[in-house]
């Protein structure tokens, strides 16, 4: 996770949709019921992302510019960034519950 927040720190922009890639940002390769992002990684750095993450081993190996960074779960790893990030900042976080006035 270290190597993934010094990342981070350096391109503080995410993105998971490379129909909104910005420039210089980290793309999460998410899976989902109907799609898998692994498919659009390359799609994603032609498009400028600075790193992709990614879960699929083939996907990573074909990277010879060593811009994909390989876990077990991308968003498991997303999750995780996230909270590193939370616990990095040192603010307390409020949350705001029921349905009345939101």
């Amino acid at each position: 996770m270290s190597e993934l927040y010094e990342l981070f720190s350096q391109h503080p922009r995410i993105s998971t949709d490379t129909r909104r890639i910005e420039p210089d940002s980290i793309f999460f390769a998410l899976r989902g019921d109907t799609f898998d992002g692994n498919r659009f990684v390359a799609e994603a750095l032609e498009k400028g992302a600075a790193y992709a993450v990614s879960d699929n081993p083939q996907v990573a190996a074909s990277d010879e510019r060593q811009r994909i960074v390989l876990v077990d779960d991308t968003l498991k790893a997303l999750q995780d960034l996230a909270r590193c990030h939370r616990r990095a900042l040192g603010i307390p976080i409020l949350a705001i519950s029921g349905s009345n006035g939101k």
